[in-house]
């Protein structure tokens, strides 16, 4: 067998670690990126498994983004480093149809550890993340149930970025929003903060504090009066991520599950960003269980983003009592990511032995108390929201009507970053009170805080409000 180093080794560090030079940066920027990017360059981590990045001009950054919420162990965790070399050296990529050590192990991890209905499911992997995670599990309903091709979905929510999950979605108006959308029924998710039904006179006028939960009646209609049939599906987030950090009442979620039960159809959780440790819990479904003793654990869930602890991956799970897919129905070329599923198995073990999620809990409280107790003091902090590090503020021009203060966030997130700190913000959507709204800040770090990092969070977040209300 001839050598199969093709380039030294000092070749292939100078292509990956080199600094850009200004030049090959503006052609790239200017020419030949297909989707925009920030002008800032990421240069890698202070220190392996920290909270902070650095960029080429010499910043350092406490990330309350996780990097798209993916980096739960923090930027370039050690231990998840090595799996992957210990990977790359037996195999870095297998056909679907052959089993692995990290295949097997991790399937079998998984499947004990879901909550509720899933315990002891089915498991399916990816490496494409999200949209394909939930395109396997819509296959999975339909296959379950061939009476139809309809899902019900809700406002709000965010599901990826395929054609399909992009119309199972709500984001503004673009080319390819509506594609498929004859396949997706939507109505109301529970945003208790803005319930159009918790006014007298609009919004704006007195509040009713009473909740009858009619967002849950308008699903049910959805379901129980459709014309042609009766839809197959459910998909929900169980705390709405991209829509605001947006958790369900646990009263909703119950309720939903009955409908599904006495309709026949799949409920399909899609915890991309709450899964693997964020609320606290493993998955926001446990999170629910043990906050408020009810099961509200889907028949089908979807999982992505902290998995694979920064390595893009997606997975896919179900109850034992569903039938699986068949090789030609979940086929997909890279559906056995070795890398992904090592990097995932040992995020896994380092998150249940050193209780990362606990951890979550107790910095992420720590937070949101600070924010809301700040709230008492400065009105445009109209809410906020949790659990763990999965965080969202909320910021209204005036209390009472709840006007969404748009150019704060949008002038606060640059104020922030010159103060060295990362924040999230999130998505344009329209609300059912009439708002354009993208008011929300996101706090989401890596769930390995500690006590030092936390007080900063809440230092910069000050600082960077305070200026920015006084800039505005």
């Amino acid at each position: 067998m001839s050598d199969p180093h093709y380039l030294k080794k000092e070749y292939i560090e100078r292509l990956i670690n080199n600094p850009l030079n200004e030049e090959e940066l503006l052609i790239c920027q200017r020419n030949h990126l297909l989707t925009n990017a920030r002008e800032h360059v990421y240069s890698g981590t202070p220190e392996p498994g920290s909270p902070y990045f650095k960029t080429q001009e010499g910043k350092v950054i406490l990330d309350c983004t996780s990097q798209a919420w993916t980096l739960n162990l923090g930027h370039n965790n050690p231990d998840i480093s090595y799996a992957l070399s210990l990977q790359s050296q037996q195999a870095t990529h297998t056909w679907s149809y052959f089993l692995t050590p990290v295949r097997v192990r991790l399937a079998n991890k998984i499947a004990e550890i879901l909550p509720g209905q899933l315990k002891g499911g089915k498991v399916s992997f990816n490496n494409s993340g999200g949209s394909w995670a939930l395109e396997c599990a819509i296959r999975l309903a339909m296959i379950n149930n061939k009476k139809g091709d309809k899902f019900v979905v809700f406002r709000r929510g965010y599901h990826g970025s395929s054609l399909a999950m992009m119309g199972a979605s709500q984001r503004l108006p673009m080319r390819f929003s509506g594609f498929g959308t004859d396949h997706w029924l939507k109505t109301i998710y529970p945003y208790c903060y803005r319930c159009p039904w918790n006014y007298k006179g609009g919004l704006g006028g007195e509040r009713d504090k009473s909740c009858n939960l009619e967002c849950l009646e308008m699903v049910r209609e959805t379901i129980e009066l459709y014309p042609i049939g009766t839809p197959i599906g459910c998909i929900i987030e169980p705390m709405q991520g991209p829509g605001g950090q947006i958790p369900a009442p646990v009263e909703f979620l119950e309720g939903l599950k009955k409908i599904c039960k006495d309709n026949k159809i799949n409920l399909i959780y899609d915890e991309a960003q709450t899964g693997f440790g964020r609320t606290g819990k493993m998955f926001a479904t446990e999170w629910f269980e043990s906050t408020y003793g009810k099961d509200v654990s889907p028949d089908i869930m979807t999982l992505t983003k902290g998995a694979g602890a920064g390595v893009p991956m997606g997975i896919t799970v179900a109850k034992p009592k569903l039938r699986s897919l068949t090789e030609f129905e979940e086929h997909s070329t890279f559906s056995s990511p070795s890398l992904a599923m090592a990097a995932c198995l040992v995020n896994l073990e380092i998150l249940e032995k050193h209780k990362i999620p606990e951890n979550a809990a107790k910095q992420g409280e720590k937070i949101t108390k600070f924010i809301k107790d700040l709230s008492e003091e400065i009105s445009e902090i109209g809410d906020v929201r949790g659990p763990g590090l999965f965080i969202g503020v909320e910021f209204v021009k005036d209390p009472e009507t709840r006007e969404p203060y748009n150019k704060l966030l949008e002038k606060l997130i640059h104020v922030a970053w010159d103060n060295n700190i990362f924040f999230g913000e999130s998505m344009q959507i329209m609300s059912t009170s009439g708002y354009f709204i993208q008011n929300i800040l996101k706090i989401k770090p890596p769930l390995i805080i500690n006590d030092e990092d936390t007080e900063k969070i809440c230092e910069l977040f000050e600082k960077s409000l305070r200026e920015t209300l006084n800039s505005l």
